[in-house]
């Protein structure tokens, strides 16, 4: 290994083990100790406190080598690692001023009426789930998926990656869980995969429809051969014999496109890895709906990074939409699709 590959390895050996309550300490470059809790035992196979830890294969004790199982051991103390990440920004620009001619640019009601009551600094919090999404078929395709929400209203916000943000640090909580978009963003993440896979899945169709061709091809050049081969000697050819090999060869075609069609069948996985927590400045606008008899208010969000508003969430696709109608007696919104 280079001496850059090394460094990080040690790096990343040291904070992990830190992280899980242990104590190490490097005597060189090359070699060093750390004294670790009972919980970290089976993970790292010892049975005593302290462990050896070395760079180079061959070594006494825990070996940083990508040679070696390093990679493994560390997945193994990983597991318990906490997935969830709080975080926040304090203090960003928030504009200034009346909304509602935004809000009137911006949506459209399509059967109630809205106002603006009033614009108000709140903070709201945003998860950005990170999928893996893996889709294999005759051939095989994945990628990290990241897919960020709006916890308060669910919908999908385009925002750009939250933790490059030099004004973020770690927020404490103290509620055990946070309010739950997981259903939202799955939802959201297969809308994008469809439009992620679209060149992938326009390959396998094209690959499927030769090899079928190939396969009829074929097949059909077998049929062919048995309508028209001649019988040996003078005996004539027996039809039932020719109409068995015939239907043989159908069979088999049909056998052999059923096992294509199997092969190139797309299954679609889509693996959650990590959940951040984003809480940030944003301007509520709160409205008056009013639908038939019946009113409610609603909120909508002004976002300091995108300078925009934000869309609505369909109360019952989940789609996003600035084209809002309401239902009649819980006024909840609904897209223009679902509303018809």
């Amino acid at each position: 290994m280079t001496g850059g590959i090394e460094q990080q390895l040690r790096t990343f050996a040291t904070t992990l083990l830190e992280r899980r309550g242990g104590l190490v300490e490097w005597e060189n470059d090359d070699e060093g100790s750390a004294l670790v809790p009972d919980a970290l035992h089976d993970a790292l196979h010892v049975d005593d406190d302290t462990i050896r830890l070395s760079t180079q294969p061959g070594g006494e004790g825990w070996c940083l080598s990508l040679a070696t199982d390093f990679l493994d051991t560390a997945g193994e103390l990983l597991q318990c690692e906490p997935r969830i990440g709080a975080f926040r920004v304090r203090e960003m620009y928030l504009k200034r001023g009346s909304l509602d001619e935004i809000v009137h640019r911006r949506f459209s009601w399509l059967n109630a009426r809205a106002r603006t009551i009033e614009s108000r600094a709140v903070r709201t919090e945003y998860h950005t789930w990170w999928f893996h999404a893996i889709l294999v078929s005759d051939d095989r395709w994945e990628t990290r998926l990241p897919v960020t929400l709006n916890a308060s209203t669910g919908a999908a916000v385009e925002l750009p990656e939250l933790l490059d943000l030099w004004e973020c640090e770690p927020r404490p909580t103290t509620d055990r869980l946070p309010s739950n978009t997981y259903a939202h963003a799955v939802r959201s993440a297969q809308r994008r995969l469809h439009e992620a896979t679209r060149e992938f899945l326009g390959r396998m169709d094209a690959r499927f429809l030769r090899d079928q061709e190939r396969l009829r091809k074929y097949y059909g050049t077998l049929l062919r051969e048995a309508d028209h081969k001649k019988a040996r000697g003078r005996n004539q050819p027996d039809p039932e014999k020719r109409e068995a090999k015939k239907r043989a060869v159908r069979l088999e075609l049909r056998r052999k496109l059923d096992e294509l069609a199997e092969r190139y069948a797309a299954t679609i996985t889509l693996n959650p890895l990590i959940l951040t927590r984003m809480e940030i400045p944003t301007l509520a606008v709160d409205l008056l709906v009013q639908r038939k008899r019946a009113t409610r208010k609603h909120s909508v969000y002004w976002n300091p990074l995108t300078k925009e508003l934000e869309p609505l969430c369909c109360s019952r696709c989940g789609d996003e939409t600035f084209a809002v109608a309401f239902t009649n007696d819980e006024i909840e919104p609904l897209c223009a699709v679902c509303s018809k």
